[in-house]
Order: structure tokens, then C-alpha cells, then sequence
């Protein structure tokens, strides 16, 4: 079930928000399509990075992941994934780079345990979804990174089409 994904990705980084004294909060919406086809293993690699970034570069506050229902009808769902922090923020000279190779923001003692890739993956990942990750930072307030995804629906009596690719969340 989809639901139940998206608790278990939550509750990965809550151990890690935690950790930092952070709060982790999870809003999903009362009309969340209970089962979707979708790589399974590609929505959590991106997920897992926005919101692992998301709790290395806050300190104080909160990271969130918001999950809306943008659209739907019998066949599929538009969906979008947020995820929110109140991190330092990124200049806005550095908002594209950091979606480069071996790219990152922020002061150097933050950017140790890391390779300067996982955006870039992500990015990579979410474009052969379909769609992007948009960013908006500002300075002080924290960062927001978002991608919309349509989805078809999965019907629990029917096998995914292609097992190797694709989950069906139900």
C-alpha cells in the first residue's frame, strides 16, 4: 500500500530527525490512492536523499514530507512529494548547481559524509519518472524540493506489467 510506503520512508528519517532533536512530520491526505504503479525502489532512493539532506543541513525545527493529491480519476493520480526544512537555505546563486555532479551547497562541515551526488541521482531518477525536482530556498528559512508524478492506478487483482521495473503500491 502506498500509505504504508511512505510510513516506513517516514519512519527511516525520523530516527535520523530525531537524532539532530529534530521533529519529522508526515502529512498525507485523507484521499491518497491506496495502491500506484510506480518503481518502488526509485521513489525511495529520491525520497530517502530529499529528505536525508533535509535533516543533515537543519539544526533546529523541522523536516516534512508533504504528499498531495493533485488530481485523479479511475486510471491515475497526479501526486505531489514536498519535503520542507528549516535548514540555513541555499544562496540563490547556488540553486542550480546544486542539482550538478560532485556539487554541493552550504559550509564545508556539512558537506563531509557526502559524495555530492545524491541530487544529481535524484534528479536523474525523477526525469525518468517523468517529471523534475523543483527547489526554493531562502537564506535563514529553510528549503523546499517538490516533483509531481502521474501514476497509474494499481488494482490488486492485476500483476504489475513489468515486475522488474515497477511496484504496484497497494
Amino acid at each position: 500500500k502506498l500509505p504504508a510506503f511512505l510510513h516506513v520512508i517516514s519512519d527511516i528519517i525520523r530516527v535520523k530527525a530525531e537524532q539532530k532533536g529534530l521533529a519529522f512530520r508526515l502529512y498525507l491526505p485523507a484521499n491518497l490512492p491506496a495502491s500506484v504503479m510506480i518503481d518502488e525502489r526509485r521513489l525511495r532512493q529520491v525520497l530517502l536523499n530529499l529528505l536525508g539532506n533535509a535533516v543533515k543541513f537543519s539544526d533546529r525545527g523541522e523536516v516534512c514530507l508533504y504528499v498531495h493529491n493533485l488530481k485523479h480519476n479511475d486510471a491515475e493520480a497526479t501526486l505531489r512529494f514536498e519535503v520542507q526544512d528549516t535548514g540555513p537555505g541555499i544562496p540563490a546563486d547556488q540553486l542550480q548547481t546544486i542539482f550538478n555532479p560532485f556539487e554541493q551547497a552550504g559550509d564545508m562541515q556539512r558537506r563531509h559524509g557526502g559524495s555530492g551526488l545524491g541530487l544529481s541521482i535524484s534528479r536523474q531518477l525523477v526525469k525518468l519518472m517523468g517529471s523534475d525536482i523543483l527547489v526554493y530556498s531562502r537564506l535563514g528559512a529553510g528549503s523546499h524540493f517538490w516533483f509531481e508524478l502521474t501514476l497509474p492506478l494499481g488494482d490488486e487483482l492485476t500483476p504489475s506489467p513489468s515486475p522488474a521495473k515497477t511496484s504496484d503500491l497497494h
